[in-house]
């Protein structure tokens, strides 16, 4: 099977990675040659749950990428969804299967950019809850794959072809399960809510380079409190929205082994954390993805539904003056969207 990976970041190359040592056809796309150029002379140097050396096509044309894909994999950050989605208008053929990881309502961009020409190509467009692969880039030319969650949830934004699409990816992804719907995969994302809160209180960390473990020294009993009156307004959102509403640690107990009683003890006693560095710079996407791509749609579903969010109204009115930018006037326009057709 040919798979476009669009994006070279730490996810883009764990996934290049990934699918390599399953034997598929990857091309590896990126807009900045800079980032390729080391993957092109080298390949891609893995270690952890994926190990040794994998040659690995890369371009800088998206035509290129996609042309020949049966699976078009996207893994930029949330804030190039929709423009990627629009530099993809009339590059698509058809059959193709788009899926976006991390959800973060990529789906619902992606469809709104090239919903038509996917439909009249026949392509399904579809996003997971969270990324699969926790990993880092120790080099340009090196990814580390540090663990592989045990499940993660997709769906499509037409429901009735989730299926379609979880028995074409299973043979790479088997641990992708078919969740009710696109509202589902974005709004019960458990990235978000547990990354804003900890950059909250760990900016002066961030902003001074420090060296230290994110769930370790990031994560105290009253941070995990905080995180957790976060989700509970989020629980209350979306069950407002009518969709399942897993609560954090319901949904972070599902990615792991071994279950743990409560969210402090999830981020302390699992192995996958444990060896998490913390972000040593503010130009992060703890801030500039998951605040105003996971965490302000609550807030402005919960204005058009009538639920109070006063704990992610404060974390996002002070981040927003810590950073000087206004974090709710980003991110897609949910409250315009019409989620029911998404159902």
């Amino acid at each position: 099977m040919q798979i476009a990976i669009l994006g070279a970041g730490n996810t883009g190359k764990a996934n290049s990675v990934w699918l390599s040592q399953l034997h598929q056809d990857v091309i590896l796309y990126d807009r900045d040659p800079a980032r390729l150029s080391p993957i092109r002379e080298e390949g891609l140097t893995a270690s952890g749950a994926a190990e040794g050396r994998f040659s690995v096509s890369v371009t800088c044309d998206l035509a290129q990428a996609v042309r020949g894909a049966d699976v078009i994999l996207v893994c930029t950050v949330a804030g190039g969804h929709r423009p990627l989605a629009a530099a993809l208008k009339g590059l698509l053929r058809a059959g193709q299967a788009i899926v976006v990881t991390n959800g973060c309502w990529g789906a619902a961009e992606f469809d709104l950019e090239l919903g038509r020409e996917a439909e009249e190509k026949g392509c399904r467009i579809a996003e997971t809850n969270g990324q699969l692969i926790l990993c880092s880039s120790p080099a340009p030319q090196a990814v580390y794959l540090k663990t592989v969650k045990k499940s993660i949830l997709l769906a499509c934004t037409r429901p009735d072809r989730t299926q379609a699409v979880l028995d074409l990816l299973s043979p790479m992804f088997p641990q992708f399960q078919a969740a009710s719907n696109i509202l589902e995969t974005s709004l019960n994302n458990s990235n978000p809510i547990s990354h804003g809160p900890l950059a909250l209180f760990n900016l002066t960390r961030m902003e001074n380079g420090e060296d230290y473990l994110l769930f370790g020294t990031g994560i105290t009993p009253r941070v995990a409190r905080f995180i957790e009156k976060c989700d509970a307004e989020r629980v209350a959102v979306v069950k407002a929205c009518g969709v399942r509403a897993p609560t954090a640690l319901e949904m972070l107990n599902s990615f792991w082994p071994e279950p743990q009683p409560t969210l402090y003890d999830v981020f302390h006693n699992t192995a996958a954390y444990s060896v998490t560095k913390g972000p040593t710079s503010l130009d992060h996407r703890y801030l500039s993805e998951d605040l105003p791509y996971g965490l302000v749609p609550y807030v402005r579903l919960g204005k058009k539904l009538g639920i109070a969010t006063p704990y992610l109204d404060a974390l996002i009115q002070i981040s927003s003056m810590y950073m000087e930018i206004d974090y709710l006037s980003l991110g897609p326009a949910v409250e315009r969207m019409d989620l029911a057709s998404y159902r």
